[in-house]
């Protein structure tokens, strides 16, 4: 601030020298040439410090013909003072058109023309007009000062429009620094989702928005999150990543990675058929944007309008620099769930790990125990494991484990939570079961392992080059079943009574299912 007023200071002090020499040298006196300099440098330094110099139109009328006045009065005495309409610097009366006009609009620099114009008229009539031919020049003088005024006027039209293109291209990037500071800060994908689901509601003024990801399989975009107030109104739950196109659109080609991104808009709904259109049954105009990483699309923002035309163009381009931005902490937080996945998950069975079962267990006795819910936990070992990897070999031991893997999925319920416990152990937490329920999905999990042939990986048959058989084989399962609070209230006790109903199932000649606390468990354990 200080260095901007000592810069103010400086150009007011060049503008008096300026004027005070020109004057001099157009045949000016010193003295009120230097009245005239010092009055000129004071006027700038006022109007520039009150903000009065290309300021908007704020309806103060009055402060804006005082400072044209006060500037055209300046003018008119330097040019008086010259040597009249004879004085070298005659076009100094056309300063003030130019500055009424490029500062305060074209309306006044025309009424200070008009002005200017009767100031001429007043100094040609001290002779300094040939009289040979007046009509001519004073012809040109008046309709040389509303050009000024509507050249002022047309110059501040295009400075005005390029400062609100800069205005918004400030908000743009406000918006993109507030989205960016916010999404560094989310640690999880749901808030990073709603994060950006947020930004585009503040920045669009949509009803509804939602950002589809890509699925699995990589073919399908499946909805994750949504918001707006026409929560009633469903939407498309998936949408297939081919389907994801319209006339000259489509979210796999306009996904480039650190690129402009290339938005679809339909301004009515009514017009257009793709299957974008049924997104959202209720819209009158929606806009698609893909959302791309390095590794291609991540998935789609949709945004959706109850009313047809209801995004202008700057809007699109904003929602455009969103989308672009939003994409990289997305790919941030999806590799880290990724990375989560690989943490806590076991990559022979694609079940959780050990330690994720350890985390579950505990946080799901809390809230056992905090509600007064039973909690059951089924502890299963295959049987004769050890031979089966000596007779059939570790990759099928490995292929066996796989398939076990999918076999428990199966026969689970939504709220089950299996886990690998190590080695050919595997153990399951069921929320809300008591021992009867625990022991029938125990035992429909045995029932299934038995029913179910694994296969094995392929051989090649001997003497037939490229021919390959494939072989399957059955085994069976022994499980052991615990119930909190009945048996056991901690999580080591839970695990360690398992492991005694467990080995009463070995001991019963496996195959089989025992629950601690029947079937004489407990009487051998003690």
């Amino acid at each position: 601030m200080q260095k901007e007023k000592q810069h103010h200071n400086i150009y007011a002090v060049a503008f008096g020298l300026i004027a005070v020499t020109v004057g001099i040298l157009a045949g000016g006196f010193p003295l009120p040439m230097v009245a005239l300099g010092a009055a000129f440098a004071l006027l700038y330094l006022l109007a520039e410090r009150q903000g009065w110099l290309l300021a908007p139109a704020d309806g103060r009328v009055g402060r804006e013909y005082a400072v044209t006045a006060v500037f055209a009065t300046l003018a008119v005495l330097f040019v008086y003072l010259t040597g009249g309409l004879r004085s070298p610097m005659p076009c100094t009366l056309y300063l003030p058109v130019l500055l009424a006009s490029l500062c305060y609009g074209m309306r006044l620099g025309l009424a200070t023309s008009a002005a200017m114009i009767a100031v001429a008229a007043v100094l040609a009539m001290d002779g300094s007009l040939p009289r040979a031919a007046p009509s001519l020049r004073a012809i040109a003088i008046g309709l040389s000062f509303p050009a000024v005024a509507v050249f002022g006027g047309a110059l501040r039209a295009q400075m005005e429009n390029r400062l609100r293109a800069l205005d918004s291209e400030k908000q743009n990037l406000a918006v993109q620094l507030d989205m960016s500071q916010m999404m560094e800060a989310a640690f999880d994908l749901d808030m990073t989702l709603n994060l950006i689901l947020l930004n585009v509601q503040e920045h669009s003024g949509c009803q509804v928005c939602a950002v589809y990801l890509m699925g699995a399989d990589h073919k399908t975009l499946e909805l994750r999150s949504a918001s707006g107030p026409r929560d009633q109104v469903a939407l498309l739950p998936a949408l297939a990543v081919e389907d994801a196109r319209a006339e000259g659109w489509s979210a796999t080609d306009a996904a480039h990675f650190n690129q402009d991104v290339r938005a679809f808009y339909a301004p009515d709904r009514a017009l257009g058929s793709s299957r974008l259109f049924e997104i959202d049954p209720g819209a009158g105009s929606f806009a698609c944007l893909p959302l791309a990483s390095i590794d291609g699309l991540l998935g789609m923002l949709y945004v959706g309008y109850s009313h047809p035309q209801g995004l202008a163009p700057e809007g699109l381009q904003r929602l455009e620099q969103i989308a672009l931005r939003a994409a990289f902490p997305l790919q941030r937080v999806l590799l880290q769930n990724d990375f989560r996945s690989l943490a806590y998950s076991d990559a022979m069975t694609g079940l959780d790990n050990f330690r994720q079962f350890e985390e579950t267990l505990a946080d799901e006795l809390v809230r056992a125990e905090r509600y007064s819910r039973p909690l059951s936990l089924i502890l299963l070992d295959i049987d004769y494991f050890k031979s089966f990897n000596d007779t059939l070999g570790h990759q099928a031991g490995d292929a066996l484990l796989g398939q076990l893997g999918v076999v428990l999925r199966n026969s689970l319920r939504n709220v089950d939570k299996p886990a690998r416990y190590g080695g050919e152990e595997f153990v399951i937490i069921c929320p809300e079961t008591g021992q009867e329920e625990a022991r029938l999905i125990a035992e429909r999990i045995r029932r299934n392992v038995a029913d179910t042939p694994c296969v094995l990986p392929s051989k090649e048959e001997s003497g037939v080059e490229g021919k390959r058989s494939v072989e399957t084989a059955y085994v069976t399962i022994s499980l052991g079943c615990v119930t909190f609070p009945s048996d056991a209230r901690t999580a080591r006790d839970l695990v360690k009574r398992a492991d005694i109903a467990l080995y009463a199932a070995k001991e019963a000649g496996r195959n089989a299912v025992r629950v601690y606390g029947e079937d004489g468990v407990q009487a051998k354990a003690a």
